[in-house]
């Protein structure tokens, strides 16, 4: 029933891999060169840990992601259309030492390229492996060989020991979709396909919210109660509980089980949850639970987007507006400010003609970009209101970012480059407390901060009282 499964097998459907360059103490990415307006996709992340009851030294931790199959480029071929991902995964613990770094090719088809374009089809994949207990950064790459378009998804995962003894849960992975599946397919486990949603987003059209999860260490045996009893709730962003979906009891397969369900969310709207899932061995008393945040996605009216698109305009814009631009939209009541957003965006549009305001929908994109990569918590969306997410929403994609890991001589650094900007322009970031939010402290852009010692700023203390 348990499984242990090794290490995700990847299916390599392009041959050969692309040259990446890394150095010590300083990763440049393999966007290195490419132009800055080379565009971005999202790309999912999200981990759950298990026990590795082979080996119970360390956890077994599985990463999911996907992407959008329409935001990639595909090429004709004799047999329909293809498009080619280059991957990159790389895992440091605390203390800046890399324990993963994985880079691999993968592809996807399509029947041809309008079909590819006009589709939604999400891919979804898996990687495996061991990990210690402790904390690591994850920072997982995509890349679109044909358009260059790249995506990136960071997380900070937490890798725990199990304890021998006690009643515990495994982390929760979300999914999609759980379907009966015997085959030894990467998805597969306890025998199910398990569809993982990385995102952890689900739209109340399709109601279920399917997870996965295992109990370890249930008292097991002859003259034992062979019962245990899960329960499941739906709790709001402050810890409230909105739903309880009944106490389920199960008959011990052994001294672990796994825990599938699906839970109908239609009735909740859009915003921020936590699933909670306690189960009780009813021989020990004991008891386990594990909780895991998701979103659900609900379509808006075009009057409530109006309003919230009101409420927010001045944060959206304050990178590109002028202080009289908001000045006069601060005096205008509601029909006027409505009016006063469609001709901002309308001055703005680079080309009229098309329905589409590409810069409108490129600034968008690039406060959406921030808010993911360079929000100070996973919980905070106030990406935009960093150095790094203003010199990006402002300027866009760098044509090039040096990271420089911790050392002991030098505090984490990068460095953005716009090779296209002003004759080439560069941005110096330290993150200066070990945080990972990085402050702006040099650069070569003209109406930005300027310190020629800025190199001073990224050593240690202790760096000076050697």
């Amino acid at each position: 029933m348990r499984r242990i499964i090794t290490y995700v097998k990847f299916l390599l459907l392009i041959a050969g891999m692309l040259f990446v360059s890394v150095r010590a103490n300083s990763q440049t990415e393999f966007s290195s060169g490419v132009p800055s307006k080379a565009s971005t996709f999202y790309l999912g992340l999200d981990y759950a840990c298990f026990e590795d009851l082979a080996d119970t030294s360390g956890d077994y931790v599985e990463l999911y992601y996907s992407f959008n199959r329409r935001e990639l480029e595909f090429v004709p071929e004799d047999q329909g259309a293809v498009a080619k991902i280059l991957m990159q995964l790389n895992i440091q613990d605390e203390e800046g030492n890399q324990v993963e770094n994985r880079i691999w090719t993968t592809g996807t088809r399509a029947q041809n390229t309008e079909e590819a374009k006009n589709t939604d089809f999400m891919i979804i994949d898996a990687i495996g492996m061991k990990l210690q207990p402790g904390n690591y950064q994850v920072v997982l790459q995509a890349r679109d060989v044909n358009s260059m378009a790249s995506g990136e998804a960071k997380l900070k995962l937490s890798s725990r020991r199990f304890s021998p003894d006690l009643l515990q849960l495994s982390d929760v992975e979300l999914a999609f979709d759980i379907v009966d599946d015997t085959t030894s397919g990467r998805l597969t486990k306890a025998g199910r396909k398990i569809l993982p949603n990385p995102s952890r987003i689900f739209t109340r059209e399709k109601n279920m919210l399917y997870f996965y999860a295992e109990l370890y260490n249930l008292a097991y045996g002859d003259k034992i109660k062979p019962e245990y009893t899960l329960d499941f709730y739906i709790l709001d962003a402050n810890g409230k509980k909105i739903k309880e979906f009944g106490e389920q009891t199960q008959t011990k397969p052994g001294n672990s089980a796994v825990v599938i369900s699906g839970l109908n969310i239609g009735i909740l709207s859009g915003g921020e949850y936590l699933l909670q899932v306690d189960a009780k061995d009813k021989h020990t008393g004991r008891k386990a639970s594990a909780v895991k945040k998701f979103i659900v996605f609900k379509e808006k009216t075009a009057d409530e987007l109006m309003a919230e698109e009101i409420k927010r305009f001045k944060q959206d814009v304050v990178y590109i507006a002028t202080p009289s631009e908001l000045n006069i939209f601060d005096q205008l009541n509601f029909v006027g400010k409505q009016n006063y957003i469609t001709d901002f965006w309308k001055r703005k549009d680079p080309d009229p003609a098309t329905p589409e305001n590409e810069f409108k929908t490129e600034h968008y994109r690039r406060i959406a970009y921030a808010n993911y990569h360079f929000s100070r918590t996973s919980d905070s969306n106030d990406g935009w209101n960093t150095d790094m997410g203003r010199v990006y929403i402002r300027y866009g994609e760098p044509s090039e970012i040096e990271r420089h890991t911790s050392s002991r001589g030098e505090k984490p650094w990068e460095k953005w480059n716009y090779n296209e900007l002003k004759g080439g322009v560069y941005f110096i970031f330290v993150d200066e407390d070990g945080y990972g939010v990085y402050r702006l402290v040099h650069s070569t852009m003209t109406g930005e901060i300027r310190d020629d010692s800025w190199e001073d700023k990224i050593k240690n203390q202790e760096s000076y009282d050697d």
